[in-house]
C-alpha cells in the first residue's frame, strides 16, 4: 500500500515536473521587445567595452533585446554612415548618437520626447542649459548623452616654479586677467610658452568679456548672433595680438618648436604639455585620461574653465527615430545610457572597475551621484579643478554650438561670405568662407572690425543664414 502510495506521489510530481518544463519553455519563447541601437563608441563585438556592458546590464534588467548596427568607422566615417542611412532609409536605428541636431531635424527624423521628458523628474534635474539644447520650438527632440567641460587647463607646477606665479588661488572664479600674467611672463622665458592656441578666442571670449551675460557660444543667445558687438570684436583682436607676438604655440615654426625640445613626428600642444613647456592648455576633460597617463614627469594641473566667463559645456546627443515602434523602450534605454541615475551609477561601477576613469561627467544634478562621482573619479595630486568648475554648470555656463543650433555649420564654418582675403604670400583666398575670414583675422592680421559693417557684414550673413534654415526646415515644426 506504501508503494502504490510512493507511486502515486512520484507520478504527479513527475506531472507538475513537467507541466512546469512546459511553461518555463513558453515563458522563454515569449517575444522580447526589441529595439535597435547606433553609436560611435561602443567599439567591436570584441572589444567588448564598457559601453556594450552597459548595454548588455540594461538588457538583462529589462529582459529586451538591443541590436546594436555594427559601425564600419569612428569620426566622419560614422557620421556619413548615419547621413547615409536616414536618407537612403537603412538601418535606421529606434535610438542613434547624432552629430548634431541640425540634418536630423532637416530630416524630419527625430522623435519628439517632449511628453516622456516632461513627465521624467530625473530629466527635470539635468542642467537648464543642455535641457535648452535639446529643445527645438515647442518639442524636445533630444537627449543628452554625454557630457564633458571646455576651457583652460593650467600647469601649476610649472607657473609656480618656473613663472614664479602663485597659482593656489587661481580656480574657475578668477578673472581673466590671470591668463594674461601667466602668457606675459611665459614669454620672458625662452623655455616655456603660454598658451597652445587663441583660435577658441571666436567663439568663447565674447562670453567672457560680455557685461550683460546674454552671448553665449559664437555670441548666440539662443536668437540670433552678435558678431558685430564689441565683446566679439575684442575677443578676436586679443586673439590676434597673442598670435601676432608669438606667444602661443600655433604661432610657432617648425624650427623654433624643434628650440623649444618638440617631436616633429608629436602633436606639438600634446607634447609641449606632457614635457612642462606649456603654461596653459585649452581643451576638454575628455583629455584628462591621456593627461594623467602621459604625465611620466611630475606635472600638477589644475581646470579652470573660462576664467571670469561661462563653463562651455561639450556635449553629445541622442536621437529616437520618429517612427520607432517602440518609444517608451526607446526613451528608458537612452535615458539608462545617459542621464538616468540608475544607469549611469551602473556607468560608473563598470567604468572604476575597467579604466579607473569615466567618459562623461553626471548629466543630473543629484547631490548623491555627484558626490559619488567626485569620490571615484574627482582630484588626484595631478589633476584637481574639475568639482569647482562643475558647480558653475548648473547657472552659469553655455552649450557649444556646434551640435545644437539649426544652421550653425554654415553660419560659423561653411557660408561663402563674398569676401576676398589676401594672404602674406600674395595669394588670395577668393569668396572666403566664414571659417577662413575668421581664422584669417587670427593668424592673417586681418582686422575683425573691418568685416563687422557694410554689405558683407558677418553678422548679418551668420544671422541671415540662421534665419534661411528656419525657414526651409523649421516651419515644419510647431
Amino acid at each position: 500500500m506504501k508503494k502504490a502510495i510512493y507511486l502515486i506521489e512520484t507520478v504527479a510530481m513527475a506531472a507538475l515536473l513537467l507541466t512546469g518544463c512546459k511553461g518555463n519553455k513558453k515563458s522563454d519563447n515569449t517575444p522580447k521587445k526589441e529595439i535597435t541601437y547606433r553609436s560611435w563608441d561602443y567599439g567591436t563585438e570584441g572589444q567588448d567595452n564598457e559601453e556594450r556592458q552597459l548595454i548588455r546590464a540594461f538588457e538583462e534588467m529589462e529582459n529586451v533585446k538591443v541590436n546594436i548596427v555594427e559601425n564600419v568607422g569612428d569620426g566622419n566615417f560614422y557620421w556619413d554612415g548615419i547621413k547615409a542611412s536616414v536618407a537612403n532609409g537603412i538601418d535606421l536605428a529606434d535610438v542613434m548618437m547624432v552629430p548634431n541636431l541640425d540634418w536630423p531635424l532637416a530630416a524630419q527624423y527625430l522623435y519628439n520626447i517632449k511628453d516622456l521628458a516632461n513627465a521624467d523628474e530625473e530629466f527635470a534635474k539635468v542642467p537648464a542649459a543642455v535641457r535648452d539644447a535639446c529643445t527645438f520650438k515647442s518639442g524636445i527632440y533630444a537627449i543628452p548623452a554625454r557630457m564633458n567641460l571646455q576651457g583652460y587647463f593650467i600647469n601649476t607646477k610649472l607657473i609656480g616654479s618656473t613663472l614664479g606665479i602663485e597659482t593656489k588661488n587661481i580656480n574657475v572664479n578668477s578673472p581673466y586677467s590671470v591668463i594674461e600674467d601667466i602668457v606675459n611672463a611665459a614669454a620672458a622665458n625662452p623655455n616655456v610658452v603660454g598658451l597652445n592656441s587663441p583660435t577658441h578666442y571666436i567663439d568663447t571670449m565674447a562670453s567672457v568679456l560680455d557685461p550683460t551675460g546674454n552671448l553665449g557660444y559664437f555670441t548666440w543667445d539662443g536668437e540670433q548672433y552678435h558678431l558685430d558687438e564689441e565683446p566679439f570684436i575684442q575677443g578676436v583682436q586679443m586673439a590676434r595680438e597673442l598670435f601676432n607676438a608669438k606667444k602661443t604655440l600655433d604661432a610657432y615654426n617648425d624650427e623654433e618648436r624643434l628650440e623649444l625640445g618638440l617631436d616633429p613626428e608629436l602633436d606639438p600642444k600634446v607634447d609641449a604639455w606632457n614635457k612642462g613647456k606649456l603654461a596653459i592648455r585649452y581643451g576638454a576633460t575628455y583629455e584628462i585620461a591621456d593627461m594623467l597617463q602621459s604625465n611620466t614627469i611630475g606635472n600638477t594641473y589644475r581646470f579652470i574653465g573660462n576664467p571670469g566667463g561661462k563653463i562651455t559645456i561639450i556635449g553629445d546627443y541622442y536621437g529616437i527615430y520618429k517612427e520607432t515602434k517602440e518609444p517608451e523602450l526607446a526613451y528608458k534605454f537612452a535615458k539608462w545610457m545617459s542621464f538616468g541615475l540608475e544607469g549611469f551609477q551602473k556607468r560608473m561601477e563598470i567604468f572604476d572597475k575597467n579604466e579607473k576613469v569615466i567618459n562623461t561627467l553626471p548629466l543630473q544634478n543629484d547631490t548623491k551621484l555627484i558626490d559619488k562621482y567626485f569620490e571615484l573619479f574627482g582630484s588626484s595630486t595631478d589633476m584637481s579643478g574639475l568639482e569647482a568648475a562643475y558647480e558653475y554648470i548648473q547657472t552659469k555656463s553655455m552649450v557649444e554650438g556646434v551640435k545644437v543650433v539649426p544652421g550653425y555649420l554654415s553660419s560659423r564654418q561653411n557660408k561663402k561670405t563674398g569676401i576676398s582675403i589676401t594672404l602674406p604670400d600674395s595669394s588670395v583666398i577668393e569668396n572666403a568662407t566664414m571659417f577662413e575670414l575668421l581664422n584669417s583675422c587670427v593668424v592673417f592680421n586681418k582686422n575683425i572690425a573691418d568685416y563687422v559693417t557694410g554689405p558683407n557684414n558677418i553678422d548679418t550673413i551668420a544671422d541671415q543664414q540662421y534665419t534661411k534654415w528656419m525657414e526651409t526646415y523649421g516651419s515644419k515644426y510647431e
